[in-house]
């Protein structure tokens, strides 16, 4: 919205003192801004090229002031003066005006009615939003607004920020909320629209609001029921538009635009409804109002007076402009203001302190709680969420940072869909404590925490992160897992770098699926038994001995000649009679558990047959495009599908089918039997 006017009014300070080395006794500059830096930059047009020093130093010693920053603070004080008094707004006086932005007073609390003879009641459109409107047109589009420091809510924004929070809609038939007539039955406690999650509010933040110097208030998942969150933000520089124009701010977004416009009112209870952002409940986000402002100035300086005159001034309410074109978003116009070094990073941490971001509520209230010496109930006796995870839940209590699993590949970041598009993502697992690339069970697996890989070639694995309570112990009398196993437990305990076979085979990787496909599974089947690099190892514990996959096609794989711990023996040295032939050791005497892994056809053409559905891109897990496995796990899930084909290229339709016919080899298609080890492709 645009509102326009030309107003003249004449502000200035004089300085007692003025310094005999500046350059120019006297000067007229127009500006399109009445701050520093337009002021700046006319003055630095107007310099003799004889003068010694710049426009910033000219200023310093025309002000008779020693920084920039100073500078800053008088051009402010020049360009405010004259504002309307923020008291003059209501005209009930001080206490009114706070009660206002603790959600109390007519304002926030009557409701709409109409009396016996028909005459509408504490009609928020008459009173007091008469008022308001006439403020908003006669005053707020076309001058400064004073912005109330003095009263408690706004007395101490060391992080330029103010946020209001809205519980409730007063206002009927303005398309906002769900307040509608009659009023008495649709719209007591009616909600205004939903914008954000309340996460919690230390009233020790706001001990005037609360009436109390203590105390908290926690809403976990969807209890703090509907709620609309918006606020501002301003420069460091006090001459800047957003920082002079606060008053205006204010006055737009709490009580011309929420209240008259929607009829948003209520407070979060124990906090304020609006104040500084470090008084306001952790919320996830909120909308935003900037200040866009239009101006014709006039500077003139003589004999130590500055003046300063608006001539006109346009303003305009906008929705914030945030960084990375993330637009009406109170967090993302805080990274623009740092980006454009009108705050610091370290501000910018203050205020994502209070804004967390969507989907985060469940950490900010775990990280709050343990301020205050609390927790969560552990998930088991010798719980530790930090450093393990209980065994009694599958590890989906770890909140650690162990970030590379069991083979040493690191993990993908839970909120990154590359290399591997997934669904396990903070919006269908918010309570997860899915930051980062963390280790974590989301879903239950059954053997503990996982993650998705940065390697394109392996979507997820497991991590070996400690199961809470669990002691390694020595598994025999002379145990060294370095560099011997032990005999009671077939040498399961092995974790040396032995890596070649007892006929002298390199081994082959674990992580690896060349020659051999099947050693990768070990990892995800055995997630604890140490199989790094291509180390010798005994995962299952059910082979004679430590064994490994080898490099050679022509060998499979084959034991290896691990030192028995407390033994001076080693295989080679047993004689050839004790020794089992490899050739009469079958695959099932290493291992019994290694899954099968989903699979699909080696053709690339289609079979017809008898569909029993299609699904769309947009019926897929991420409703972008189907994955081959997804495809297949659909199949696996469906009664009566025998067989489902994927287009892979164009429309990438998932269809499945039952009844094979006739074959297609037309390529650009990718198809496969029903698989039920595709249920647990992820």
């Amino acid at each position: 919205m645009k509102y326009c006017s030309t107003i003249s009014y004449l502000i200035s300070i004089y300085v007692t003192s003025v310094a005999a080395n500046t350059c120019l006794q006297t000067w007229n500059i127009e500006t399109a801004a009445c701050d520093y830096e337009s002021l700046l930059n006319e003055l630095n047009n107007i310099l003799p090229d004889t003068c010694s020093h710049d426009a910033s130093t000219e200023l310093k010693l025309a002000l008779d002031v020693e920084s920039d920053e100073d500078v800053k603070v008088k051009v402010s004080n020049i360009c405010t003066k004259g504002y309307f008094p923020w008291k003059e707004v209501t005209q009930k006086g001080y206490v009114f005006d706070n009660e206002i932005f603790d959600g109390g007073t007519y304002y926030n609390e009557d409701l709409e009615s109409i009396d016996e003879y028909g005459l509408y009641k504490n009609r928020l459109a008459d009173d007091p939003g008469r008022r308001l409107r006439e403020i908003q047109d006669v005053v707020a589009e076309k001058r400064g607004i004073e912005f109330p420091d003095y009263l408690n809510h706004f007395d101490s924004c060391d992080l330029r920020a103010v946020m209001c929070c809205f519980v409730q809609d007063r206002q009927a038939n303005d398309n906002n909320g769900n307040c509608a007539t009659p009023y008495e039955e649709n719209c007591v406690d009616a909600d205004p629209a939903d914008n954000t999650d309340i996460c919690y509010h230390d009233m020790a933040n706001s001990p005037t609001s609360s009436r109390t110097n203590g105390g908290f208030s926690l809403f976990e998942g969807e209890d703090e029921g509907d709620a609309h969150c918006h606020g501002f933000a301003w420069s460091n520089d006090p001459s800047d538009q957003s920082a002079r124009y606060l008053g205006n701010n204010l006055f737009y977004v709490t009580l011309y635009d929420h209240l008259t416009q929607r009829g948003y009112v209520g407070n979060v209870p124990g906090a304020p409804k609006c104040a500084c952002i470090e008084k306001m409940p952790v919320s996830t986000r909120a909308d935003c109002t900037e200040i866009d402002a239009t101006e014709e100035v006039e500077f003139s300086y003589s004999d130590g007076n500055l003046d300063a005159t608006i001539v006109d001034v346009d303003i305009e309410f906008n929705g914030c402009q945030g960084a990375n074109n993330n637009n009406n978003d109170l967090e993302a116009y805080y990274e623009r203001l740092t980006n454009e070094g009108k705050a610091s990073e370290t501000e910018l941490a203050g205020v994502r302190e209070h804004l967390v971001g969507e989907y985060y509520c469940r950490d900010a209230i775990d990280s709050f709680l343990k301020t205050k010496g609390l927790q969560k109930p552990l998930a088991c006796r010798d719980g530790d969420p930090e450093t393990c995870g209980c065994e009694e839940v599958k590890q989906n209590d770890y909140r650690g940072t162990v970030s590379k699993t069991a083979a040493g590949v690191e993990c993908q970041r839970w909120d990154s869909q590359e290399p591997h598009k997934h669904s396990r993502t903070r919006k269908n697992y918010p309570e997860m404590g899915l930051s980062e690339n963390y280790c974590r069970n989301p879903d239950g697996e059954a053997k503990g925490t996982w993650c998705y890989t940065t390697d394109p070639e392996i979507r997820w694995q497991y991590c070996d992160v400690p199961i809470c309570g669990h002691v390694d112990e020595a598994e025999c009398e002379d145990s060294s897992p370095e560099t011997c196993g032990c005999g009671e437990v077939k040498q399961s305990d092995y974790r040396g770098t032995i890596n070649t076979t007892i006929s002298g085979y390199e081994c082959q990787m674990w992580n690896s699926i060349s020659p051999n496909k099947k050693a990768r599974k070990y990892i995800n089947a055995y997630p604890r038994a140490g199989l790094d690099e291509n180390y010798c190892r005994n995962p299952s514990g059910k082979a004679k001995m430590p064994w490994c996959y080898t490099t050679d096609s022509s060998k499979t794989w084959e034991y290896c000649d691990v030192p028995t711990c407390g033994q001076t023996q080693s295989l080679k040295s047993l004689r050839a009679t004790d020794r089992q032939p490899i050739s009469t050791l079958s695959v099932d005497e290493r291992d019994e558990e290694v899954e099968k892994e989903c699979s699909k056809d080696s053709t690339d053409g289609w079979h017809s047959g008898s569909y029993l559905q299609t699904l769309l891109p947009k019926d897929s897990p991420d409703g972008i495009e189907w994955q081959w496995q997804e495809c297949a796990k659909a199949c696996a899930e469906y009664d009566g599908c025998e067989f489902w084909t994927l287009k892979s290229s164009g429309k990438k339709t998932c269809s499945l089918k039952a009844n094979k016919g006739t074959y297609y080899d037309e390529g650009d298609h990718i198809e496969g039997t029903k698989d039920s080890s595709c249920l647990k492709w992820k």
